[in-house]
């Protein structure tokens, strides 16, 4: 399974935005006298051959027909593909070209050069999620919910996430300038300069005065579970009475490190999620030897930015009565995907099943919902406040 939206997160859904209309167009009588013969069927299946046929007419026309010369034979067949699959109406079953294939392997490893944001687009506009801690865009004071209206001299309107994150990154040391719209704010106009931004999955520390750890993922990335246990180690040295764990906007990431998360807090052998291919057939996953926080008292933050891999972890944590949830209901991505690397490195991403709680709750288009509902306003962000953090700590020093 992967992440539903890039931690430029999910929302986590991709909308395809290539040249899926390729073969659109007008239709003229000479056509039907000379029309250019098909090529073979590129190895159709025998019951697929007649469709395919059809495909390969539509495309040499566009070849001999197109006003352009020279045609983007690798635009077209990225086109072709993306129009397949969107067909099938599964918003989590997609085709990604290999450059913004290449930009979700990166953030998944965890190291990436541009200005150090999560963004994801909100109703066209490309909205900052959270500026990473330290990073080139938190020192030039982007927050979040910041509205990216232009990068250099192109507008960010109804764009495809990733092709915006693309113009926003580049090489360590070049410039980005951005247009930024800001709540109640004229817009302004910042520059940055790209470094090399190492994205920690986990951030950890004991609350200021208070015998509370902190615990915080950003992504359920590949060396998630490695940096996450030696950071419980840690925390736990310190004795604290009690855990908040925050997998707020945290978009998710890969089927596997969910569970190596949710055993670092349930007892081995309990069920983390319930599986279901398209045959409705039940595969349970289950926890792990070793975890290392199973008794501490314990609240998970979540919100509408929780998703995918994170709905896992806090259904598995809520069902087994592990942890007390605070926040807003989480996302609603319950799917899995099957990713499949094609020879020129772009990625085809099937949805293969859906996942339920251990105690079969749905999730997908439903999320899960937080036993206290506490909400985050603009102004809270703005103000730098987190009713959601002070509720969760209140929470584990009162027990109410």
């Amino acid at each position: 399974m992967i992440r539903g939206m890039l931690r430029v997160l999910i929302t986590t859904v991709v909308t395809i935005l290539l040249v899926a209309g390729a073969f659109a167009g007008g239709y003229v009588a000479s056509h039907t006298i000379f029309p250019p013969a098909p090529p073979p069927d590129g190895g159709a299946p025998a019951d697929w051959k007649s469709a395919m046929s059809v495909f390969w007419e539509a495309w040499n026309y566009v070849r001999q027909d197109f006003y352009k010369t020279q045609l983007d034979q690798d635009a077209m067949v990225n086109g072709s593909i993306a129009g397949m699959v969107q067909a099938l109406g599964d918003p989590h079953t997609a085709f990604i070209d290999n450059k913004r294939a290449e930009i979700t392997r990166t953030d998944l490893q965890g190291s990436f050069e541009g200005i150090g944001a999560t963004v994801e687009m909100r109703e066209g506009r490309l909205t900052i999620v959270s500026p990473i801690k330290g990073s080139p865009a938190e020192k030039a004071g982007l927050l979040p919910n910041d509205i990216v209206l232009q990068v250099n001299d192109t507008i960010i309107q109804n764009m495809d996430v990733n092709e915006a994150v693309r113009l926003i990154r580049g090489p360590k040391g070049t410039k980005v300038i951005l247009r930024v719209q800001r709540t109640k704010q004229d817009p302004f106009t910042v520059e940055i300069v790209r470094e090399t931004i190492r994205t920690p999955f986990v951030e950890s520390k004991m609350i200021e005065g208070t015998t509370l750890a902190y615990l915080r993922l950003n992504d359920f990335g590949a060396t998630a579970p490695e940096e996450m246990r030696a950071a419980l180690q840690d925390l736990l040295r310190q004795k604290p009475t009690g855990l908040v764990f925050d997998l707020r906007r945290d978009p998710g990431g890969y089927l596997n490190v969910s569970i190596d998360v949710a055993s670092q807090f349930l007892k081995a052998g309990q069920i983390v999620l319930v599986e279901k291919d398209k045959s409705g057939r039940p595969q349970e996953f289950k926890a792990k030897n070793g975890g290392l926080a199973l008794d501490i008292p314990m609240v998970l933050l979540v919100d509408g930015g929780s998703a995918s891999a994170s709905e896992i972890v806090a259904a598995a944590l809520k069902d087994h009565k592990r942890a007390t949830l605070i926040g807003t209901k989480t996302f609603g991505k319950g799917s899995v995907q099957n990713v499949h690397t094609l020879s020129d490195k772009s990625e085809l991403r099937v949805t293969i099943a859906r996942f339920f709680s251990p105690k079969g709750n749905e999730i997908h288009q439903v999320g899960v919902t937080p036993d206290i509902e506490i909400k985050l306003s603009d102004d809270d962000v703005l103000e730098k406040r987190d009713p959601q953090l002070d509720r969760a700590i209140e929470f584990l020093k009162t027990g109410k």
